[in-house]
C-alpha cells in the first residue's frame, strides 16, 4: 500500500471518530517463504494480510479511559463500527493512570529500507537460489534444511492531533543447516534487498562446519575461554535488550537496578541503537508517533542509558529514549578479523549459535540454553575437532565484563549488527549426548 492510501484510509478512520483522543494505525505485509529439507524444496508458503487498530480516549475528569479495537475489513460500515466498538470500550474502563495524549505533527528521519528487488521476488527466484545451494550440500554427501524468505511490510499512523507517519521495508533473509550423521553446521544471511543475500556462501560456510565437527569428542563442563560467534552473542544480548525498561530498574524489579551510569563492562563496549544505520534500518518512529533516535545503551563499559518510555521519562524528567528500535555493538577501530580472533584462543571452545535461551534469574540476567550446528574446541589459534553439544548457565552481564577480544560487527537476524567475541570464563554447567 502507497504513502498517499494509508493516508487516505486513516483519515477516513478520523473522521468518524467522537472520542477525546483518537490515534490509528494501520500495518500490512506480503511474506512469503520457500523452505527445503533433505537437499529438495517441500514447501513454498505465502501470506499477505492488513490490520487497522484504533485506540479511542474518552476524559472522565482530569484522567482519561482507554479502549481499542481492530479490524481488516476497511469498508466505511466496518471502520464505523471498530472506531464506536472502541470508543464503547473506553467509556467502560477504568481510567489509564499511564496515559498521555496524542503527539502532535512530528519530523522524522529518513530511513532507506525498501527494495523493490525484495518486494518483486517470486517462488522460482527463491527456488533457483536454494537449488544451487543443496546441489552444493549434495555433491559432499550430506543433507540440508533451512529456508530462504523474502518479505515486504508497511505501518502508517495518524492521530487527532494531527500528526501522520509512513515507512515500508524490505527483508531477505537466508538460513542453511547442513547434516551429517553426526554433526551438523549453521549459518544464515539478512539483508533488505536479495541482492544483498550470498546464499551460496552462507551454504559453504554451513556445509565447512558439518564436515569439522564429524564425530565430536566429550568436554567436561567448566568454565573455559569462548569464541562466541555473532549469532551466539546476539542470542545473549537480545536479552540485555529485552532487559532495559527504565521503571522496572527505578522500582526495583530489574538486573538493571541501581546500575544506571555505572560501569557495567570493558572500555571497548559501545553497544547503542540507530535506526538509519544502513547495516540494520529500522522505522524512523515508534507506534505512538515519537520519532526514533540514536541512543547509547553502554558507551565505554558504562551504562548510560535505560529505556524510557514516554510516560516514564516525562515523571522523571528524563530524556525519552523509547525501547532498543535495532541493537548494534560496535567494536573500536572496527574490530579484529575472525581468522586473527581465532588465532588469539590458545585453549578453548568456538560456539557457532546457541538455542533455547531461558531465564534463570532475571534480577541477575541469568541465563541457560544449549549450543548447536556447530562447537568446536580450538587449540593453539585452530580448530582442533568437533565438540558434543553443551548447556551453559552465564548472563550477558558476565560476557561484558570478560571480553578479551572483539572481532568485526556483522548483521545477524532482523535487527542485530554484534561482532563475534573471545570472552574468557564462560560457565557450560553439562553436557549432552549428541
Amino acid at each position: 500500500m502507497t504513502e498517499a492510501e494509508a493516508r487516505e484510509i486513516l483519515e477516513r478512520v478520523l473522521s468518524f471518530a467522537q472520542a477525546d483522543h483518537t490515534e490509528v494505525s494501520l500495518s500490512g505485509s506480503s511474506e512469503a517463504s520457500t523452505r527445503y529439507a533433505n537437499n529438495a524444496i517441500t514447501q513454498n508458503v505465502a501470506k499477505t494480510q492488513m490490520h487497522l487498530a484504533v485506540r479511542a480516549a474518552v476524559a472522565k475528569g482530569e484522567q482519561f479511559c482507554v479502549g481499542s479495537a481492530s479490524v481488516n475489513d476497511f469498508s466505511d460500515e466496518a471502520i464505523r463500527r471498530a472506531v464506536a466498538r472502541a470508543e464503547e470500550i473506553a467509556r467502560h474502563s477504568a481510567p489509564d493512570t499511564e496515559y498521555l495524549p496524542p503527539v502532535g505533527p512530528q519530523t522524522y528521519l529518513t530511513v532507506n529500507s525498501f527494495s523493490e528487488r525484495t518486494a518483486a521476488a517470486t517462488p522460482d527466484d527463491r527456488a533457483r537460489v536454494v537449488r544451487a545451494c543443496t546441489e552444493r550440500v549434495a555433491a559432499q554427501g550430506l543433507n540440508s534444511a533451512g529456508s530462504y524468505a523474502t518479505a515486504w511490510w508497511f505501518t502508517a499512523i495518524a492521530n487527532s492531533a494531527g500528526n501522520f507517519a509512513y515507512h515500508k521495508r524490505s527483508g531477505a533473509h537466508f538460513v542453511c543447516t547442513v547434516m551429517s550423521d553426526d554433526s551438523s553446521g549453521w549459518a544464515e544471511a539478512v539483508h533488505e534487498d536479495v541482492e544483498g543475500v550470498r546464499a551460496e556462501a552462507v551454504t559453504d560456510i554451513a556445509l565447512q562446519k558439518a564436515l569439522a565437527a564429524r564425530h565430536p569428542k566429550t568436554l567436561e563442563p567448566g568454565k573455559y575461554t569462548v569464541l562466541l560467534e555473532p549469532a551466539a552473542v546476539a542470542g545473549l544480548l537480545s536479552f540485555f535488550a529485552w532487559s532495559l525498561d527504565a521503571k522496572a530498574a527505578h522500582e526495583g524489579r530489574s538486573c538493571f537496578s541501581g546500575k544506571e551510569g555505572e560501569k557495567i563492562g570493558g572500555d571497548d563496549v559501545h553497544i547503542f541503537s540507530d535506526p538509519a544505520d544502513p547495516r540494520c534500518p529500522t522505522a524512523p518512529f515508534f507506534g505512538d508517533g515519537l520519532p526514533t533516535r540514536r541512543v547509547d545503551w553502554v558507551k565505554g563499559g558504562t551504562l548510560t542509558n535505560l529505556s524510557y518510555s514516554r510516560f516514564w521519562a516525562q515523571k522523571t524528567g528524563h530524556a525519552f529514549t523509547g525501547y532498543p528500535t535495532n541493537l548494534i555493538m560496535q567494536p573500536p577501530n572496527g574490530g579484529i578479523p575472525y581468522e586473527d580472533l581465532l588465532a588469539s584462543v590458545e585453549r578453548g571452545v568456538l560456539v557457532t549459535r546457541l538455542w533455547y535461551i531461558r531465564f534463570v534469574d532475571p534480577m541477575k540476567l541469568l541465563l541457560t540454553g544449549m549450543t548447536r550446528d556447530g562447537l568446536f574446541w580450538v587449540e593453539r589459534g585452530k580448530v582442533a575437532h568437533g565438540l558434543k553439544n553443551l548447556r551453559f548457565n552465564d548472563s550477558p552481564l558476565n560476557l561484558l565484563k570478560n571480553i578479551l577480544a572483539l572481532g568485526e560487527a556483522v548483521r545477524v537476524g532482523e535487527g542485530m549488527v554484534v561482532p563475534a567475541l573471545v570472552v574468557k570464563d564462560f560457565h557450560f554447567s553439562s553436557g549432552t549426548t549428541f
